[in-house]
């Protein structure tokens, strides 16, 4: 067989070979058709030569099955790194390579599979090598390619004419640049000009200057092409916003970003004096709050010594409001705003009577349930000092003759209306005794309901005493103010 016989020569005239090691590579190339003929591939033996970057075809067979890839032999010829890098690099690692790309000695692109073939010492001496013509793989990507690269052209011309030619990004009240994969400027409007002026760029160029060498402190490094991001940095005495969107090619690498700047100054010293002035408030609540403690304490040593009794309980009276009133204050000096939890607020209230006005001679329990809503700080101390004055009114007329009792506070918001609900089970009242009462303390509460809160108050003789109070559930303090001043 010719194939055969040619082998032996070859390997002794160019390849780096041993008796021993061309008899292995000899025997191996009689089993080359075969091979050929079930993968329908080309199938050669490459062995090593003196020059580390080429190799040498010792053996080669056509596929009987399919279409070859050569015209012409090729036994003889070198294989160049340059051209066949699988080939020389399993003859250097003694590894399989599988698919690497590569140029036949005709031209023609070709993807190999390579296994070793070694001597009885281990010694790598050849490859076996199967080639696979990728041309029309190969051309169908190169159009993709071109595809791309005019749909990236095209991309960029029409984003130029919406953008760097037309006057579109000129009303943006915001910052823009366009960066490209390398960071650098592209395009700026007017607005990012502008910007760069006021930190201290007026006059000097920004275009094809990387982001990064004009902004050091954004620090972005690579993440601002791979990424939307959002930061905020202060520079040159201006407090600045960064978004960038990063825009990719069709193979999702990196093609450059969409960068706008938003100039944030205004809206942080806003912030700052809000903040400074939620402090003050807090201070003013809290010194309003220890000023009605301090009155209440002095009512307390009034009360000590005068001698009437009604005396005394007209100022335990007037402590209690206070004290009521006390609580809005010291909760608005918490939570430095003017809005009020009102749950949170009636449970302190609640404990400062039991503490200070349940008789401790007597079992009266209070029981409080109550939603979770805020009221602004004007309703919710009129709210309370209504609770303050119906739970006093109860332990002062509804347990006479009686050692226990019970009084239930409830308070709901529904939808937009808020309902109060006082219930003992005392030993009630007389109506005409209600409507024909001259007590300061329900004068307070018919004031505060109707023309304070706008709503309406029912009292009702049903095994005690129950009252009921209803008012709007304003969402907005001006409102309130508006209705209260027409009342």
């Amino acid at each position: 067989m010719a194939l055969v016989k040619g082998v032996a020569e070859i390997c002794r005239q160019y390849a780096d070979l041993r008796s021993d090691d061309i008899k292995i590579i000899d025997k191996i190339a009689e089993m080359l058709q075969i091979t050929a003929d079930l993968t329908q591939a080309d199938i050669f033996i490459d062995c090593v030569t003196k020059d580390p970057n080429a190799a040498i075809v010792v053996a080669e067979a056509k596929p009987r099955t399919a279409r070859s890839l050569y015209r012409f032999s090729v036994s003889g010829q070198l294989a160049l790194r340059k051209n066949e890098p699988a080939v020389l690099r399993t003859m250097q690692t003694g590894l399989p390579t599988i698919g690497m790309r590569g140029i036949s000695q005709e031209g023609v692109p070709i993807k190999q599979s390579v296994v070793p073939i070694t001597s009885k010492s281990g010694r790598t001496i050849g490859v076996l090598i199967m080639e696979q013509d990728i041309t029309e793989q190969v051309s169908q990507e190169k159009k993709v390619k071109d595809l791309m690269e005019t749909a990236e052209q095209l991309s960029e011309t029409l984003f130029k004419i919406a953008f760097a030619e037309g006057q579109v990004s000129d009303f943006l009240p915001d910052g823009l640049l366009i960066l490209d994969k390398n960071g650098e400027i592209t395009y700026y409007n007017i607005a990012a000009r502008d910007v760069f002026d006021r930190i201290d760029f007026r006059g000097k160029e920004i275009k094809r200057k990387r982001i990064i060498d004009i902004l050091p402190e954004l620090d972005f490094r690579n993440d601002i092409l791979a990424e939307q991001m959002y930061i905020e940095s202060q520079i040159g005495g201006l407090n600045l916003a960064f978004t960038s969107v990063p825009l990719k090619s069709f193979d999702e690498t990196a093609a450059g970003a969409l960068m706008l700047i938003r100039d944030i100054t205004e809206i942080r010293v806003k912030e700052k004096e809000l903040m400074l002035q939620s402090v003050v408030i807090k201070e003013i609540h809290h010194r309003i709050k220890n000023n009605l403690q301090t009155v209440a304490s002095l009512l307390r040593l009034q009360a000590r010594r005068v001698d009437s009794e009604q005396t005394k309980k007209a100022l335990h009276d007037s402590i209690s409001r206070i004290l009521s009133i006390a609580v809005v204050h010291e909760v608005l000096s918490k939570e430095g705003m003017d809005m009020v939890d009102v749950r949170n607020v009636l449970t302190q209230m609640i404990d400062m009577i039991i503490h200070n006005m349940v008789d401790r001679d007597k079992h009266i329990v209070i029981n409080l349930t109550c939603d979770s809503f805020t009221l602004f700080s004007r309703q919710a101390t009129s709210l309370i000092l209504i609770i303050n004055e119906l739970v006093h009114n109860a332990l002062e007329h509804a347990f006479i003759c009686r050692d226990r009792g019970i009084i239930n506070v409830e308070v709901k918001q529904e939808g937009n209306e808020i309902s109060l609900m006082v219930v003992d089970n005392g030993i009630g009242f007389k109506r005409e005794d209600i409507y024909n009462s001259k007590s300061l303390g329900l004068n307070i509460i018919r004031t505060l309901v109707e023309e304070d809160l706008k709503g309406i108050i029912n009292i009702i003789d049903e095994c005690g005493t129950k009252v009921e109070v209803k008012f709007p559930f304003f969402l907005v303090e001006e409102v309130f103010y508006a209705d209260y001043g027409g009342g």
